[in-house]
């Protein structure tokens, strides 16, 4: 059977590891990996390989985009409830799956679904029955906020005391959940919550990153106060999401650096919160998370010169925060404090990490898996244009096209050879 080799000739590869950018590259794939990422090269046709040479003269060729904290059942609208009955809620997920990756999203993590339905979306997706990008799912959240179980009742698990953490965690194993999410602190959205305030205890936390890696599972803790932060990082989570006061303790910085703790503070949110229309919003959430901002770019910049890895988390489908525009969550973290590289090898590369995909995923080096995202100008000069439909020239999945500008007349050989469902 002849192979087919894509090559991609004459492209400013961005690889996604923080190495300077290389112009005039060259990146082949064959059965959806990586075969070749490097300076120009011409290959030679074969009677076991037929090749197919795209030329991207001026464009540039980056990893696929990692988002590590999106809601697949939320809606971006004003009031940020996610109540739907279950037939709206899948077809919400399918949608906003398909919106994130002709946006330049190959993987998303959803860290707390709805009743279960994101599995079955992701098998749809795995099918191919639906494009979307790769789906990391955590199943529910495993809160001890009653106020938050109540109302987001299909995306957080309640469980309190250690036995019922040790359920909740084998139950969201049992369907499927690729890693664990715990809510270790009150939720910024629950108007009921302190979000400072610590609602698992240590023993929960510990119990449950126990629990969960007698799986294999990693383990992720949305913590905003320093108590619960600082709780979830002795407990041995993987990835601290939000970490909003953060900033309050150096001690607990140094420990996460020391432990290689993965941040992933989830900017955008408050930034669209505070910098968008408000007017739809009510004003007590308006004002926390006008604190949050604060406090949030604080902690990010401290943890940023400390050294701590950083990953990106979009938090798709807060109030005003749509589905589509993700990779603005890398501008955000600019604006934080971050150098530009080093916000796209938080949406890329250590995203990868967060995941546990780094050897697959999250750059572009041979053996890996093709992901991979092209744009027309460079995205270091500005990263706005990550999330700018726009500026996206194609976006490849697993080595088949999967969005792509209608204007482009792309070989008729990758268009039929590998029909992954296109969406210009």
């Amino acid at each position: 059977m002849v192979n087919l080799l894509i090559v991609f000739h004459h492209v400013t590869l961005i690889d996604g590891t923080g190495r300077e950018p290389l112009s005039d590259a060259t990146v082949a794939v064959r059965d959806r990996r990586i075969t070749y990422a490097g300076k120009s090269r011409t290959w030679l046709p074969s009677l076991q390989e037929d090749i197919l040479n795209i030329d991207f003269s001026g464009k540039y060729l980056l990893p696929g985009i990692i988002d590590c904290h999106v809601h697949l059942a939320g809606t971006g609208d004003p009031d940020g409830r996610i109540q739907a009955d279950d037939g709206t809620a899948a077809l919400r997920m399918l949608h906003n799956a398909r919106r994130d990756l002709v946006s330049g999203l190959t993987t998303v993590r959803d860290p707390g679904g709805w009743n279960g339905l994101e599995f079955a979306a992701r098998s749809a997706i795995q099918r191919g029955d639906f494009c979307g990008p790769r789906l990391v799912l955590t199943g529910k959240c495993i809160t001890g906020s009653e106020s938050a179980a109540a109302q987001y009742s299909g995306m957080y698990r309640l469980a309190k005391g250690p036995e019922e953490v040790r359920k909740a965690v084998r139950e969201q194993i049992r369907q499927g959940a690729d890693s664990v999410q715990l809510a270790v602190t009150g939720m910024a959205l629950v108007e009921e919550d302190v979000p400072a305030a610590t609602q698992l205890t240590a023993d929960e936390v510990h119990l449950a990153v126990e629990e969960a890696g007698k799986s294999g599972r990693r383990v992720s803790a949305v913590a905003h106060g320093i108590d619960g932060i600082r709780q979830a990082v002795l407990a041995g989570v993987h990835s601290l999401e939000h970490g909003t006061y953060l900033h309050k303790s150096r001690d607990v910085i140094e420990e996460m650096k020391r432990r290689g703790t993965i941040l992933v503070p989830a900017l955008k949110p408050a930034h669209d919160l505070t910098g968008g229309n408000t007017s739809k919003l009510p004003a007590w959430l308006v004002e926390r998370m006008s604190q949050h901002q604060e406090a949030s770019e604080k902690s990010v910049r401290l943890a940023y010169q400390a050294g701590i890895p950083i990953a990106m988390g979009s938090g798709a489908a807060t109030p005003l925060n749509r589905h589509g525009d993700n990779s603005l969550e890398a501008y955000c973290l600019q604006l934080a404090g971050m150098k530009p590289m080093d916000a796209l090898v938080a949406s890329t590369l250590t995203a990868a990490r967060v995941l546990g995909q780094e050897a697959e995923t999250g750059s572009i080096e041979e053996g890996k898996i093709a992901d991979l995202l092209i744009l027309d100008t460079d995205p270091l000069d500005d990263l706005r244009r990550l999330a700018d439909r726009k500026q996206i020239r194609a976006v490849f999945l697993g080595g088949k096209l999967a969005a792509h500008q209608p204007t482009d007349s792309y070989p008729k050989t990758i268009l039929a050879r590998d029909p992954l469902l296109i969406v210009p």
